[in-house]
């Protein structure tokens, strides 16, 4: 099968549209826009191998300036790849071949100066998606993590405790993309969604610690241990609850509904783990002073009041 450039190209191109009247250039391609759609005719009605092609070449009209319309053949290919024995899309694959065809179109249009052309397929929703998960998981994780610092801080009014938090909050947010690579839970708007749920939900655990450990007096080991005492229990209740309230999903069939329950249930298990093992432990060591109003109880009373009090 030949095309219409190498048809030309031959002495029985040339001789078949020398009779129908067309004038070729040098490089054998017809000299003005009327001879091409002459030539185009020809070929696509009169010779064979110009006949495959007639179904996909529709001219508007029988004049010699007529406009054509071009039938442009595509086959989707999934790009796919293994991963732990399952089929799943190969985003970065998708991705590349969809910016490219777009290019490819987009070159077209500039080199040939046809009217403005674009790319659809409805598969593209699935992959603009995968194209801007990954900035828009970091963002949106990123702000949750910076509003819960300055919450924080406006909250307790210490910078070293609210620091202290949203450091455990921004190590319980990389745990848990690392528990959901080993589970087999991949980057997408469902898990994204959730990942930025899940900053809300950790820093419950390690904020009601962070308050307790600054209300008590003493040095810090004393100060941590007493703020366990207090509120540990309420916080793990507080996690247990939580937990129960997805752990009947953790059965379920729908995708929706098991990366959910997974998802949450490694950020209750996460987010109680750092908040009453990690953060105590950082808050022994770099706690700062508690408030002042703890410090003026801590005060020993004078004699005259001691003695006012026995009277």
């Amino acid at each position: 099968m030949t095309g219409l450039a190498t048809y030309l190209g031959t002495e029985l191109g040339k001789n078949e549209t020398e009779k129908i009247g067309v004038t070729l250039q040098n490089d054998n391609w017809p000299a003005t826009y009327s001879d091409f759609i002459t030539t185009l005719k020809f070929y696509t009605n009169q010779t064979d191998d110009g006949r495959l092609y007639s179904r996909d070449i529709d001219f508007e009209d029988e004049s010699a300036e007529t406009d054509i319309t071009l039938r442009v053949h595509l086959r989707y290919i999934p790009l796919t790849k293994q991963s732990r024995g399952n089929t799943i899309d190969d985003a970065d694959k998708q991705i590349k071949a969809m910016d490219a065809t777009r290019d490819l179109v987009d070159k077209w249009g500039r080199e040939d100066e046809l009217p403005p052309s674009y790319v659809y397929s409805e598969k593209f929703l699935s992959i603009e998606g995968f194209k801007i998960i990954q900035v828009e998981l970091f963002q949106n994780a990123g702000l949750a993590i910076m509003a819960v610092g300055v919450i924080t801080f406006i909250s307790l009014g210490n910078i070293v405790t609210a620091f202290l938090i949203t450091l455990n909050v921004f190590f319980c947010i990389v745990e848990i993309l690392g528990f959901m690579y080993a589970c087999g839970l991949v980057i997408n708007s469902i898990s994204v969604i959730n990942i930025v749920l899940a900053v809300g939900l950790s820093v419950d655990y390690s904020a009601h610690v962070g308050h307790c450990f600054m209300v008590k007096s003493g040095d810090r080991n004393t100060r941590a241990t007493e703020a366990l005492a207090d509120i540990g229990a309420s916080v793990l209740n507080g996690a247990l609850s939580t937990f129960l309230a997805v752990a009947v999903l953790l059965g379920s069939k729908s995708y929706v509904f098991q990366t959910l329950s997974v998802q949450f249930a490694l950020t209750v298990a996460l987010g109680v783990s750092h908040g009453l093992i990690l953060l105590p432990v950082l808050l022994s060591i770099f706690g700062p002073k508690p408030f002042q109003s703890a410090m003026q109880s801590e005060k020993p009373k004078v004699k005259g009041e001691e003695d006012s009090h026995a009277i």
